[in-house]
């Protein structure tokens, strides 16, 4: 073990009472779920996103927990580092961070059309914004002696996209990497780093585009509830010898 390095503790049946949460991409879908399934665990959730987090923040109380709903555009980083300080400011520290926010862009565009500016905004907010959020939650998680990070890939960063567009694919093929990189970082300290790589997910997008279930091992398209199940169990103390991984929650679609 390296000098300094804090010794991970044993895992054990996941607790989340006391805990502090950001979520990002927190109004619906998948954000919402994550923000849900930590509250239930006892957790206090800030819900952050570009959109009005009103009905999350609703829902989290009504399961008995605490949320405060704060509104973020991911492509601005002086908006990032203020939401965390809020953050701070509120509730006094921040244990767990998922890096759930992003965008698909149109995955219709032929390879040759996407423009300079469509990489931009694409990076800017599926890359950068999560690295920002996680680079501004850093410096609280060393102070207090660890923490929790959460990003939320996609198997288009792994086999190169499904429905996906190629600046989505890269975007997420570079938060798992970042995952790897801040995992090694962050160990010394006790802050875990990992990504989730969620196949498709139940939303309008995948039922318009036509896409069919049937190859998928387990049956089904997955939904946001599977999805948040597996953020709490890396977020909690069940995981506490798990760091730097990529988790397929696919169905089976992919098997690394």
């Amino acid at each position: 073990m390296m000098e300094g390095c804090i010794k991970a503790p044993v895992s054990a049946p996941p607790e989340l009472r006391g805990k502090i949460a950001i979520v990002t991409g927190a109004a619906r879908g998948i954000g919402k779920e994550v923000c849900l399934a930590l509250a239930r665990m006892g957790a206090e959730v800030a819900a952050v996103d570009i959109l009005s987090t009103e009905e999350t923040t609703m829902a989290v109380g009504e399961v008995g927990s605490t949320a405060l709903g704060l509104k973020c555009n991911l492509a601005v980083p002086d908006q990032i580092k203020r939401t965390v300080d809020d953050v701070y400011r509120h509730f006094g520290k921040v244990d767990i961070l998922v890096n759930n926010a992003g965008m698909l862009g149109d995955s219709k565009m032929e390879f040759d059309e996407y423009k300079p500016e469509d990489w931009d905004i694409m990076l800017n907010v599926n890359l950068r914004g999560p690295a920002l959020f996680t680079q501004a939650v850093w410096g609280f998680m060393v102070k207090q002696g660890g923490g929790k990070i959460v990003c939320i890939g996609s198997i288009a960063g792994k086999i190169g996209g499904l429905l996906a567009a190629a600046h989505y694919c890269a975007s997420k093929g570079g938060i798992h990497a970042f995952v790897k990189c801040a995992a090694k970082k962050g160990a010394r300290f006790g802050i875990y780093v990992n990504g989730i790589a969620p196949g498709p997910i139940d939303t309008p997008m995948i039922v318009n585009e036509g896409y069919s279930s049937t190859g998928i091992p387990l049956g089904r398209f997955g939904q946001p509830e599977d999805i948040a199940m597996a953020v709490v169990f890396l977020a909690s103390q069940a995981s506490n010898f798990i760091t730097g991984t990529i988790m397929d929650v696919n169905g089976g679609l992919l098997m690394n």
